[in-house]
């Protein structure tokens, strides 16, 4: 029986890893490549359980979880509400979650004051702070293996592997889900509408029609 389509492989498994480009050590390869297996494993056993969860009924909200920070302690999603938020999942060992990074880094450079960046990296603390200097992310990260995946199972379906970012208002309702890498093309019409949202100029459904629009699921 094959699996359904939305568990197939893509062109550029996120599990791909590129050892000189990322600037991993090659040492490192056997324990991340097992943590790659653990991402496919979790979604191959949702699968064989049977239909994956659906979102949330009470109007597709962000499902509250608690995890590590990266600088310490532990913060609930939450916590983090107040203005519209790019929540984003990652980890050091996927290529495209790496590629889009820098397009979320710059967004919070711009616009901290209206959008709200959070990223869950599905990986051990060591890696994430050594990507987070590389890159020079300023924006709150949280982090764990086991409990960060089953953080991105709470969104049900919509969640098929890395990276994978959710867009919700200031008070926690999604208004759109991004599976996959963001291109540079697609951030504008994303900012655009986030802006918007954040200023009064869009309800969320018009957010979520703009972030449609815009290759946003």
């Amino acid at each position: 029986m094959s699996p359904p389509d939305h568990l197939r492989s893509t062109p550029e498994p996120p599990w791909r890893i590129d050892l000189e480009g990322a600037g991993m050590k090659q040492g490192s390869f056997i324990g991340l490549t097992l943590a790659a297996c653990a991402i496919a494993g979790f979604l191959a056993y949702r699968w064989l359980a049977g239909p994956p969860a659906e979102m949330p009924s009470d109007a597709d909200t962000l499902p509250g979880f608690v995890l590590a920070q990266a600088t310490g302690g532990e913060a609930d999603i939450r916590d983090y509400l107040g203005k519209p938020m790019v929540l984003n999942f990652w980890a050091t060992w996927c290529p495209p979650c790496l590629r889009e990074m820098p397009l979320l880094v710059d967004l919070h450079r711009r616009h901290a004051d209206e959008v709200q960046v959070v990223g869950v990296a599905i990986d051990r603390l060591e890696p994430v702070l050594e990507f987070m200097a590389r890159l020079e992310v300023e924006y709150p990260v949280l982090v764990g293996e086991q409990d960060a995946m089953l953080a991105a199972g709470l969104f049900g379906d919509a969640f098929v592997g890395l990276p994978f970012t959710v867009f919700t208002d200031a008070d926690g309702q999604i208004v759109g889900v991004h599976t996959g890498e963001i291109h540079a093309e697609e951030m504008p019409p994303i900012e655009a509408a986030l802006l918007a949202l954040s200023r009064g100029e869009l309800s969320p459904g018009a957010a979520r029609l703009k972030l449609e629009g815009g290759a946003v699921h």
